[in-house]
């Protein structure tokens, strides 16, 4: 082997372990977040028209009405990723629109601020021709839930009607305590 082909062989060695460092040292305190958002639709549902915001919205509001008028809201997706979405150590929620008109919001709670996540997202309709929302979060969190109307979400409460004892909060039906 000469000395040429040495050298390259050392600088190759020598980048692909910086490579490989790097990438380990990025889980311990994330450098770069490579968290992603992927919308996926079908059935005559377009992908251009969905909107997803990431902010905090609380449970403890009146009615759903309240997620749309949220300032803080960062818009992460809107007909493609735009590369905004960052998760973050605690609750990570997410408001999900298509065409302005149904809506649903969901939180997904992180206990690594050095993890990321992939958010895979599938909108459809179902035989009643309603909007279906199904996310495959990974690592780890899996759902598949109809969208609300927008024009009804002051009688609504954490996607559940106010009025009845259940809502959804990450995924999980709330329920009241009877007591």
């Amino acid at each position: 082997m000469n000395k040429k082909t040495k050298k390259w062989l050392i600088i190759i060695s020598c980048l692909v372990s910086l490579i490989f460092a790097f990438f380990n040292l990025n889980k311990i305190i994330k450098i770069i977040d490579f968290t992603s958002i992927n919308v996926q639709t079908e059935n005559g549902i377009d992908a251009e028209k969905v909107k997803i915001y990431q902010s905090f919205y609380s449970i403890n509001r009146k009615n759903d009405s309240e997620l749309f008028e949220n300032k803080h809201a960062k818009l992460v997706f809107e007909g493609n990723d735009n590369g905004k979405i960052k998760t973050e150590y605690g609750e990570n929620c997410f408001l999900v629109i298509y065409e302005n008109k149904y809506y649903f919001q969901f939180t997904q709670i992180c206990t690594n601020d050095n993890d990321y996540k992939k958010y895979n997202l599938k909108l459809s309709k179902n035989k009643n021709n309603r909007i279906l929302l199904n996310a495959d979060i990974e690592p780890g969190m899996k759902f598949e839930r109809e969208m609300n109307l927008i024009s009804e979400s002051k009688n609504l409460r954490c996607n559940g009607v106010i009025n009845e004892d259940n809502g959804i909060f990450n995924g999980i039906e709330l329920r009241k305590n009877s007591e």
